[in-house]
């Protein structure tokens, strides 16, 4: 499905829901459902987004892959986000993505698909951990600031090339010039 048609559908539905709870609840109710809902989302951002950021570190420490614990926390993030903005049905997808069962099933979800693909690798501590099933594959990473190259040094058929310490317009001792102090 094209992207910018759910962006094109969603504030159709998302109004109609307004109207539809409004109409059933009134507007007052409708409005503190929505104001409940980004401050219910704000605060399981912060509560449940540093206990999975925790797990994602512990993880990486003991040399296994944070997958699971890394889309987790975004799905957490999204999760609060969809609660932050105003709107019922992006309250329920939100809901929805802070409940572990669902959370684990569109992750196992996804994580088949990308399998599937091949479209994934993970690397922890500069090792190649494959494609997150555990089995390792691939070459090292170098450590960051490290540019793994090849290189050939060039030489020159000019004789004349000065030595560290020696200048071409300034002779030295060996041109039986001054010696440099």
């Amino acid at each position: 499905m094209n992207p910018l048609l759910i962006f094109l559908i969603l504030p159709v539905l998302e109004i109609a829901l307004f109207i539809q709870v409004g109409d059933w609840i009134g507007l007052w109710p409708t409005v503190l459902l929505v104001i409940v809902a980004a401050f219910l989302g704000t605060a399981l951002i912060r509560r449940q987004g540093l206990s999975v950021l925790r797990r994602a570190q512990t993880a990486a420490d003991r040399g296994e892959a944070p997958v699971g614990a890394v889309f987790e926390g975004f799905c957490i993030v999204v999760a609060g986000v969809l609660l932050i903005i105003p709107g019922f049905l992006t309250d329920i997808v939100g809901l929805a993505l802070f409940v572990p069962f669902l959370r684990n099933a569109l992750g196992r979800w996804l994580l088949d698909r990308l399998r599937r693909s091949g479209g994934m690798r993970v690397w922890v501590n500069g090792r190649d951990m494959g494609d997150g099933s555990g089995r390792p594959g691939g070459t090292p990473r170098p450590p960051p600031g490290v540019i793994d190259a090849e290189y050939r040094e060039v030489r020159t058929p000019d004789d004349d090339v000065p030595e560290i310490g020696q200048s071409r317009w300034r002779p030295g001792p060996r041109d039986g010039g001054p010696e440099p102090h």
